[in-house]
């Protein structure tokens, strides 16, 4: 047994005692108050370590072993209230006489008691014991070495009739004819005394609602066979929880599956509510394709729910007129202007070295962030399904349904790659250019004013032309205002296009209002109905006329103010020469 030391180091042993009989109450009081100090309860081995008291060998072994020693070394003295101190309360409180108890017979270790010849030879012929009261000491002593409780006193009618050195003889005598491992006997009873204080434990805590039993003990049924755990709360809760979300996901499917048929009844129901919508054949719009199955196509059906959100929408748009579609869009075009100017002219750039991107020029940090918003916007179109109710509403000009903070968001937003890279490639190029000139303030009130007007004329033209399913969206745009801007900035200077060889560049070039007014010829040329038209991707030709138009009059507006600037420096240093040359 390699554990025996630390299972009894770790637990007192306390043992199974026998309450006192009436006949022992007087040598009760006087161990209670005899200087030695133990209490009323208990009465532990320490107190009988005399080296004159023969009867401290009754209660361990012959031989004693490290465990019994170290069982009775750690003996628990319980605290009791002495006479002196609870006289008044004992006179006072009513006494009853203590329950009688059951006479403790012990074990019998043969089938016949000892005669009492065979007792005078185990205690001695001067030993004056009775025949019945040996045979029972001897069963007790039995008993206690069986059950681990050699540590318990006697009882009370043996131990003040028989002597401590009969007592011992006895029990040498049982250990040598019929010998008993009594270490493993002690230990067996530290396990009964814990098992039965844990079922305690347990069992008020049970009755006072702490507790709940997760064992097969109590009755309780078991999770399943041979498992040593019950059946658990929590599991039951859990597979509960589980049934339920197994249901309601069910219940979901078939209301997925069986919706597309609703949906097409519902646009069918927004044809005919909606006259603008009549004119077009129900294949162009409705564009409700079978659904996947959730548990079949996850990803797929998952992507399909997010299109669905963002656009099946019963929406009565016959009580909408023109001016309520146009009318909340100028509102927000005057302000995001009026915002625009109170940038330009009360704009101050930060010191450099409380700079975002110090190291690099403000130009190029200021399209860069235009083109990270850009970028934004797209990915979120290409690859984030929730976000397409959000873009959907505010980062795409709808007539037939327009929602006015959109002409604003349109002019960061693409849905196709190449319109993406087309519109950065130009805003790059001809924005870190013109930012040179403008600053950053001017060049951000550019951008922004031009944007939101070429957003406002596309809707107004395609409201005003019933054309209220085409939708509108990009930054061609604001960066038409940009490029508009620049050439009348440099409205006598020779333009050519960057991207080109350097000797086909002189060949190519002309003076910015020149290139300006070829622009716009085509722009204008391309809203004409001409075969060459269809074989042209389709382009918002209202939204970039509406971003020239900007571009023209702020860069008309600019350089004026740059050349009366220039003018009246240059009034200034005039009569500062004639007042110093007249010194």
């Amino acid at each position: 047994m390699n554990n025996v030391f630390s299972v009894a180091w770790r637990r007192p042993c306390m043992g199974i005692r026998s309450s006192p009989s009436p006949q022992a109450a007087p040598l009760a009081l006087l161990q209670m108050i005899w200087p030695d100090g133990r209490n009323f309860a208990t009465r532990s081995m320490s107190s009988l370590q005399n080296i004159s008291n023969p009867f401290q060998n009754i209660l361990s072994p012959t031989k004693p072993t490290g465990i019994f020693q170290s069982c009775h070394s750690r003996r628990i003295s319980f605290p009791s209230r002495t006479f002196s101190s609870s006289a008044t309360f004992a006179a006072r409180a009513p006494r009853s006489p203590p329950p009688l108890k059951r006479r403790e017979d012990g074990a019998r270790f043969r089938a016949r008691d000892l005669s009492a010849l065979e007792l005078s030879q185990i205690f001695g012929s001067e030993s004056q014991i009775s025949v019945p009261l040996g045979n029972r000491m001897l069963r007790i002593l039995q008993a206690r070495r069986i059950s681990g409780t050699i540590d318990v006193d006697l009882p009370a009618d043996i131990k003040n009739v028989v002597a401590e050195d009969t007592i011992i003889a006895g029990l040498e005598w049982l250990r040598k004819r019929y010998p008993v491992d009594e270490d493993a006997a002690i230990l067996k009873r530290i396990e009964r005394e814990e098992i039965a204080e844990e079922q305690k434990l347990i069992k008020r805590g049970q009755a006072l609602g702490l507790y709940k039993p997760q064992s097969g003990k109590f009755d309780k049924p078991i999770e399943k066979e041979g498992d040593v755990y019950g059946k658990s709360i929590l599991q039951e809760t859990r597979e509960a929880n589980e049934r339920k979300n197994k249901l309601e996901d069910e219940r979901r499917r078939r209301e997925w599956l069986e919706g597309e048929a609703k949906d097409r009844e519902k646009l069918k129901r927004s044809i005919q509510k909606n006259m603008e919508l009549r004119k077009f054949e129900e294949a162009a719009v409705m564009e409700a394709k079978p659904r996947a199955d959730p548990d079949v196509r996850p990803a797929l059906a998952w992507v399909q729910k997010h299109h669905l959100r963002a656009t099946a929408k019963d929406l009565d748009t016959s009580k909408l007129s023109k001016a309520s579609r146009i009318l909340p869009s100028l509102c927000i075009t005057l302000l995001t202007i009026g915002l625009c100017c109170v940038l330009a002219e009360n704009y101050e750039p930060a010191p450099r070295q409380e700079r975002l991107m110090p190291n690099t020029p403000p130009a190029a940090a200021t399209v860069i962030g235009l083109i990270g918003a850009n970028v934004l916007i797209f990915a979120m179109w290409r690859a984030v399904p929730p976000a397409w109710r959000m873009l959907n509403r505010y980062f795409i000009s709808v007539p037939l349904y327009p929602y006015s903070i959109s002409i604003v968001g349109s002019i960061f937003s693409h849905q196709q790659f190449r319109h993406l890279g087309a519109n950065m490639l130009i805003l790059w190029f001809i924005g870190t250019r013109l930012h040179e000139e403008l600053g950053r303030a001017d060049f951000l009130s550019l951008y922004f004013s031009a944007g939101v007007i070429a957003s406002l004329t596309s809707l107004t033209a395609h409201v005003l032309q019933n054309k209220l399913t085409v939708t509108s969206l990009g930054a061609s745009g604001a960066i038409a205002g940009l490029v508009a801007a620049w050439c009348m900035i440099h409205a006598n200077d020779k333009l050519t296009i960057a991207l080109l060889p350097q000797s086909w560049q002189e060949t190519f070039s002309a003076k910015g209002s020149t290139f300006l007014s070829v622009i716009v010829f085509i722009e204008i040329a391309s809203l004409v109905v001409l075969p060459f038209r269809l074989r042209m991707p389709v382009m918002d030709h209202w939204s970039h006329l509406g971003g020239y138009a900007a571009g023209t009059v702020a860069g008309w507006w600019w350089k004026g103010k740059k050349e009366q600037e220039k003018r009246r420096k240059k009034e200034k240093e005039g009569l500062w020469g004639w007042f110093s040359g007249g010194k």
